[in-house]
């Protein structure tokens, strides 16, 4: 027997504290490693990895986001920025005395199975035993850098090392990819930029931040319920009135319905796009020193390609044969189960809304599944086995292109539901919360 029953949390950012506050709540031993001095995750920009920018604001609303329980201040603006994300995380930490169960600036180098659980060593060579192990150190922190052919005589490099637009003063700039990151890019650096443009493979949807006057997914979430294809459509109807025809701006009509990418939200790009302070370029075919030759044949010289590209799903210190990967992301069952015992895996998803309200109702299910593998082994056995032989709707009819990122992907809602149903089965609780805190901490 592993000699505590205890759960290690393998990182201190929403996925992790959520996480956490539920085992707290449901009586389980644990600790939270996390490599850096104090919660975050990728909103501590204290962090030399850190993607966040300083302009970055939150992509979901701030009503529709947040901890169970303890909703960010009424106060706030509908889209919050970075620094209040990050106090509002660690507000939350404290609120909940969740500092005591944390280990600060300790990098977990390897997560082994033992008999009946799993050893933790340490970037300093320390070593822990602990019965289930749950990897929340997050999805966006390895950065992908294409690779073109030729050679690039500027400064090629990801958007996870872009922080203001007084890097790019000047200079003539190329923006890769047009994922929420590559929209606030462009947009901040048509502040101080000689020129902006923005390389594209195909054409997108552009959600406004706010429809009639309501946060997107607000206005969303609160709209009748409709068969999927029939909101869809609906929906883009809507945005082709509000929005018009980017096509007269350089934009390629998309060549998929709205939803099926990742949502693509922004007012400040429209803007822009309108004014001209952006161009709309194609797909790269390679570099020729200070030129950036695109497929169409053209080509032209930049002094900087920023590339919003996206990321890699890292899960370092475990054995990648222990993984469920697919095409380089990770497909477990409800994406919390793979095979290895023990194991659950936290933050990484990929969905249409926020993943902070996803993280509440995963935490229940693990905390839930651990408590049932501790005292209960039938039932842990029953949970296994209906997680691998049950087919669960994650989708709702949403059908996302084929690209590697939308591996897995899900609607909230219908994830949410999933979880429910597999509670259903299990005889647990459908609605559990953590008690509120005795005095919520102040916003900062």
């Amino acid at each position: 027997m592993v000699s505590k029953d205890r759960a290690a949390i393998i990182g201190g950012g929403p996925a992790g504290l959520t996480q956490a506050r539920v085992l707290q709540t449901l009586g389980i031993p644990f600790e939270i490693f996390e490599r850096n001095a104090d919660f975050g995750g990728l909103w501590n920009r204290d962090d030399p990895a850190s993607p966040i920018y300083d302009s970055a604001h939150l992509i979901s609303s701030r009503s529709m986001t947040g901890f169970e329980g303890y909703p960010m201040p009424e106060d706030w603006a509908d889209y919050p920025s970075a620094a209040h994300v990050l106090s509002y995380i660690r507000d939350f930490a404290r609120a909940y005395d969740l500092y005591q169960y944390a280990r600060f600036n300790e990098t977990v180098a390897s997560a082994d199975p033992i008999k009946d659980g799993w050893r933790i060593t340490t970037a300093n060579g320390e070593r822990g035993d602990y019965r289930w192990l749950i990897a929340a150190n997050g999805s966006n922190w390895a950065p992908i850098i294409p690779d073109w052919p030729g050679s690039f005589t500027g400064q090629l490099r990801h958007a996870a090392s872009f922080k203001n637009a007084d890097e790019v003063k000047g200079q003539r700039v190329l923006v890769v990819g047009l994922g929420n990151s590559g929209v606030d890019i462009c947009s901040d650096a048509t502040r101080t930029a000689a020129h902006t443009a923005v390389s594209l493979r195909r054409g997108y949807h552009v959600i406004p931040k706010h429809i009639l006057g309501k946060p997107a997914d607000v206005f969303a979430d609160k709209s009748p319920p409709l068969p999927f294809r029939l909101r869809q459509r609906i929906f883009q109807t809507l945005l082709a009135i509000l929005i018009g025809d980017l096509g007269k701006y350089g934009m390629p009509k998309p060549d998929h319905r709205l939803m099926e990418t990742h949502p693509l939200l922004s007012d400040q790009f429209i803007h822009h796009l309108r004014h001209g302070d952006i161009e709309i370029l194609g797909d790269i075919a390679r570099f020729d020193g200070p030129d950036v030759v695109f497929k169409d044949g053209s080509c032209a010289p930049f002094d900087q390609v920023i590339c919003a590209t996206g990321y890699d799903w890292q899960v370092p210190y475990i054995d990648q044969s222990l993984l469920p990967w697919d095409r380089g992301r990770l497909a477990p069952p409800l994406s919390i189960f793979p095979d290895a015992k023990n194991l659950f895996l936290l933050s990484f998803i990929e969905s249409n809304g926020s993943s902070f309200s996803l993280f509440n109702e995963m935490s229940w299910v693990i905390g839930r599944a651990i408590a049932a593998e501790m005292s209960d082994p039938e039932s842990y056995n029953k949970l296994r086995q209906i997680v691998t032989d049950t087919k669960f709707d994650l989708t709702g009819g949403l059908k996302m292109q084929g690209t590697d990122r939308h591996i897995g992907y899900m609607d909230n809602k219908s994830y949410r539901k999933a979880l429910r149903k597999l509670r259903r089965m299990m005889g647990w609780p459908l609605d559990e919360v953590a008690p509120p805190p005795e005095k919520r901490a102040p916003a900062h």
